[in-house]
């Protein structure tokens, strides 16, 4: 596989190099599948993710983290669905840091946010600027009150990794506050993240349960009691 020449492959030829690869790999039929189920208003172009994860790997192998995410955040300015999963799978590489510059480009995408593909796959991005700096939290804590749906939603989904391993108490609280959420998506993670501590820590779970469980939809119940 050829490597990265800073001198020669620029931002705007890996751009065109990347998407000139991904508008190849595209299905047009898919594209119209994806676009309905996802109730998306962007385009798309039927790009299946293993085939963006080929490309990714095809085009970026050697690429250093500053162009990365100069990269990332060029794809997420155009209006094309799988540009914006992709600008999130390229930045879960270990050789891009989770410094303050990252951990800003994930907080500066939230309100583009308008379905659950495009932020569980930024996700990983997030978690790990999370858990390199802790303070980051009182950030996240804000979301919760968030009039976004997506934002509220990523205050859950991107503290995952508190389901396995950390005190997972604040986000135990945020998942309180956000019982009565009536919107279903917000039900359903709260389900995930409890369905999760219950792998380590069913105790835990069964006394949120107790405590909020009259006032979480069923959807969330049955998911937090999976392994209960």
């Amino acid at each position: 596989m050829p490597c990265y020449d800073t001198a020669h492959d620029g931002p705007d030829r890996l751009y065109t190099s990347l998407t000139r690869r991904l508008r190849a790999m595209g299905s047009p039929a898919r594209a119209e599948k994806e676009r309905s189920y996802q109730k998306s208003a962007w385009q798309h172009w039927g790009v299946a993710l293993p085939q963006m994860d080929v490309a990714i790997r095809e085009i970026l192998n050697d690429v250093p983290a500053a162009d990365r995410l100069a990269l990332a955040r060029r794809l997420w300015r155009e209006p094309v669905w799988d540009l914006k999963i992709v600008a999130g799978r390229l930045l879960t590489a270990q050789s891009v840091p989770p410094t303050e510059p990252l951990w800003r480009f994930v907080t500066a995408r939230l309100a583009d946010l308008d379905g659950w593909a495009v932020a569980d796959n930024l996700a990983p991005v997030a978690s790990r600027c999370l858990l390199h700096d802790l303070r980051r939290l009182d950030v996240v804590e804000g979301w919760v009150q968030s009039p976004h749906l997506w934002t509220r939603r990523a205050a859950l989904v991107f503290t995952l990794p508190w389901t396995r391993d950390g005190d997972p108490e604040q986000m135990l609280g945020w998942a309180a506050s956000l019982a009565g959420d009536r919107e279903w998506f917000i039900q359903k993670a709260i389900g995930w993240w409890l369905r999760e501590l219950s792998k380590r820590d069913a105790p835990r779970v069964r006394r949120f349960l107790a405590e909020h469980g009259a006032t979480l939809k069923g959807v969330a119940r049955r998911e937090a009691s999976k392994y209960l």
